[in-house]
């Protein structure tokens, strides 16, 4: 509470150029794109059985990030994230998105997740 606000560089520089930044809610799992693919990873610990040690849960974290998130699966939720984000937007008479350059990546009905 007694803490000085510290703003970041690039909400000054939207400011510069009259945009408005918006926040997404931290641990959003529409929104952010890492809670999907936590949950993957998650997924995957939990599926291993029973761990003996904290040794093997971390050694089953790594190999399911290796084995089972791929660049697609990491777009798969971006896209999905993307897509949630737009749908947000349509119910916020004031807000929109600044960049057009998102459509390129939000062409294809195929999610690559898992």
């Amino acid at each position: 509470m007694n803490k000085e606000k510290v703003t970041f560089a690039y909400v000054k520089i939207a400011k510069q150029y009259e945009h408005e930044v918006s926040f997404t809610p931290p641990y959003h799992c529409e929104l952010q794109p890492i809670e999907g693919i936590w949950s993957v990873v998650k997924g995957e610990v939990a599926h291993s059985g029973p761990h003996p040690n904290l040794l093997s849960v971390r050694n089953t974290l790594l190999n399911a990030f290796k084995k089972k998130i791929t660049s697609q699966v990491i777009i798969g939720f971006w896209r999905r994230a993307l897509k949630n984000a737009k749908k947000y937007l349509e119910f916020d008479d004031n807000a929109q998105l600044m960049d057009e350059d998102f459509d390129e990546y939000d062409n294809s009905d195929e999610d690559c997740v898992i």
